[in-house]
C-alpha cells in the first residue's frame, strides 16, 4: 500500500481506519475502531494513511525537539553542566560584583567566571576550558551569535588565554589586569587576543 503522509496545522481530525495505525502526535492517542470515528489532536500532526512511515514521523518529532531546547535556552537560560548556579543566576552575581566595584581577580579570569557559576570540577586555565567545552561538543568556535550567560574565550599573549562571561547588549563581565570586575564591551577585549568562540559552562 502506498504510504502517505502530511502535516497539518492547527487542530485535525484525524480518521482512523482499519488498515491505518493511529496517528502519531506528541501525546497518546486512544484507539479507535470505528471506520468513522475522528480524533482531535494538537498541531502540528502527522496525519498518516495506510501504512505507518516512522522514519519520517521519528525525524520530524526530532527536528521539534531540536527547536524547543534552542528556544527554552533563550528563553529560560543557557544550559550549564556541573554549574551550582545556572545562567540567569551566575549574569545576575557578575553583574552585582561588577557594580559592587568588587577586586580580588588579578590573572583570575577563569576564577571569576568559575565563581560566578559555582563550578564544581574546576580547570586551571581559560584555554584547557576552551579545550573541554570543545571535546564535549558544547562550544562554537568563531560565533558571534552570544547567548547570555556564555563562556566567550580570547587567545592572547599569556598562555592561559581569557574568558569572560557575555551579560547581554554586547557586554561581558570580566577581570581587569588591576583585578577588578568590570562589565565592558566584548569587542574591547578583542584588542588582547584573536576571539575564539563561546561556549556553554561546563564542568564535567
Amino acid at each position: 500500500m502506498k504510504r502517505t503522509v502530511s502535516l497539518v496545522a492547527g487542530v485535525v481530525a484525524v480518521p482512523l481506519f482499519a488498515s491505518s495505525v493511529a496517528a502519531l502526535t506528541p501525546e497518546a492517542v486512544p484507539a479507535a475502531t470505528d471506520a468513522a470515528t475522528a480524533v482531535a489532536v494538537s498541531a502540528p500532526t502527522i496525519q498518516i494513511a495506510g501504512d505507518t512511515d516512522f522514519a519520517s514521523a521519528a525525524s520530524w518529532a526530532k527536528k521539534d525537539e531540536i527547536r524547543d531546547r534552542k528556544r527554552a535556552a533563550r528563553a529560560g537560560g543557557l544550559r550549564t553542566f556541573g554549574t551550582a548556579h545556572n545562567a540567569k543566576q551566575a549574569v545576575a552575581r557578575l553583574k552585582a560584583w561588577a557594580n559592587q566595584g568588587m577586586g580580588g581577580y588579578p590573572d583570575q579570569c577563569l576564577r571569576l567566571a568559575d565563581d560566578a557559576f559555582g563550578a564544581s570540577n574546576r580547570t586551571s586555565t581559560a584555554l584547557a576550558q576552551w579545550a573541554r567545552a570543545k571535546n564535549a561538543g558544547v562550544a562554537h568556535p568563531g560565533s558571534k551569535d552570544i547567548p547570555v550567560g556564555a563562556h566567550m574565550f580570547w587567545e592572547t599573549s599569556h598562555p592561559a588565554g581569557h574568558i569572560a562571561t557575555y551579560v547581554g547588549d554586547g557586554k561581558v563581565v570580566t577581570n581587569m589586569p588591576g583585578g577588578s570586575v568590570e562589565i565592558v564591551d566584548w569587542h574591547d577585549l578583542n584588542e588582547w587576543g584573536p576571539y575564539l568562540g563561546w561556549a556553554n559552562p561546563y564542568y564535567r
